[in-house]
């Protein structure tokens, strides 16, 4: 897979915690009495696994590299280019190092990689991983971290985590997302994913972070790549301040996020307008249509219309070189408002929706 060259195809991941072997996260809005029932992924996890031992291959041995087997299993079975995934700071930092300790950790590395499973399966099937690292969402930060207590501290540590990362997998993973969406912080903050003013106040913090994660990806891999991801539904007035930080712009694209009808993938032209504006590759890392509430006008059928559209569009467009559809699967964790909760192709037990064979056939259809 090269983002600058052939096009490619992709999904994005929600729920890394699986393939970590961590626990869900708490769910952003409270209460949400039906997370507790949905058995997040089990019956897909079950299917997979007996599909593994019926052709003989040796039962891996956690539920995350079980998780990880499975997610290959699909993704090959609609031959996706590469999956776009969370790579939160506390799977690998659950407690905040003391900061008298951060140059052996520096020096030492984690003592766990928990997102080893996932990164070996997939890029040995030949499917590539796109991590989002230093994400500064609250609920993806080490317990005890907080940006504002000490904004210059947090920096430093920021820097080595992303510094870890990429000399773990190093080889494996080519394309590096830093942090998620900083045009739309402000946004974040409000929503109850990011906490302290320092993400909506400071303009110099936005461009130190992205600095130092950019500087962190390129000396540690010469060879890696950054992309920053924008919201892009409305309009980038400034991407230039984006685009010195990385080697690829990525952009967001939710037309039909607030509104069911119409069916809207016309938008997708802006990310021409923006590839040209930053003289960076581009691509799509997220799109995609819920398929739900149906009191919102949302249904599996307008979903699998969307992807159709939005697959199509974006692979005839010159200045974009990939798609990533949002997201893989819905899950047991919760977030508001409501259609956030309904975005995968495959749903909370493990059933494929239509747009899932949608998704597939379209594939097979433009790689002709």
């Amino acid at each position: 897979m090269d983002l600058t060259t052939k096009f490619s195809f992709g999904i994005n991941i929600d729920d890394s915690w699986r393939y970590a072997g961590a626990k869900e996260p708490k769910s952003i809005v409270f209460p949400h009495i039906l997370s507790i029932s949905l058995p997040e992924g089990g019956l897909l996890d079950r299917l997979e696994e007996q599909e593994i031992l019926a052709r003989g291959d040796v039962e891996p041995k956690t539920e995350s590299a079980r998780a990880a087997v499975a997610l290959a299993d699909n993704l090959q079975s609609v031959k996706a280019d590469f999956v776009r995934c969370w790579f939160s700071w506390r799977f690998f930092e659950p407690r905040l190092v003391p900061a008298s300790s951060l140059d052996q950790l520096a020096e030492a590395g984690y003592p766990e990689y928990p997102m080893d499973d996932l990164v070996n399966t997939l890029t040995e099937r030949g499917i590539n991983v796109i991590p989002v690292i230093v994400c500064g969402y609250q609920r993806m930060l080490p317990d005890g971290l907080s940006v504002d207590s000490d904004p210059t501290l947090y920096l430093r540590r920021a820097g080595m985590h992303a510094r870890l990362l990429v000399r773990r997998y190093k080889g494996r993973v080519k394309y590096w997302q830093i942090e998620n969406e900083p045009n739309w912080w402000e946004m974040h903050e409000a929503g109850g994913w990011r906490r302290g003013v320092s993400w909506v106040e400071s303009k110099a913090f936005r461009e130190d972070l992205l600095t130092i994660l950019n500087e962190a990806v390129h000396d540690e891999d010469p060879n890696a790549q950054t992309i920053i991801n924008l919201e892009a539904d409305r309009p980038i007035a400034d991407i230039d301040s984006f685009s010195k930080h990385c080697d690829l712009m990525g952009f967001d694209f939710y037309p039909n996020y607030r509104v069911a009808e119409p069916i809207n993938v016309s938008v997708f032209t802006k990310a021409t307008e923006y590839a040209e504006a930053s003289g960076k590759p581009a691509f799509i890392a997220e799109t995609g249509y819920p398929s739900g509430p149906a009191l919102l006008g949302y249904s599996k059928q307008k979903q699998a219309q969307y992807v159709e559209a939005a697959l199509r569009e974006t692979f005839a467009m010159d200045k974009v070189n990939a798609v990533g559809l949002w997201r893989y699967i819905d899950t047991a964790w919760r977030s508001f408002p409501p259609q956030e909760n309904h975005f995968g192709l495959i749903d909370e037990k493990g059933g494929p929706k239509d747009a899932w064979y949608t998704f597939g056939r379209v594939l097979k259809e433009l790689r002709g």
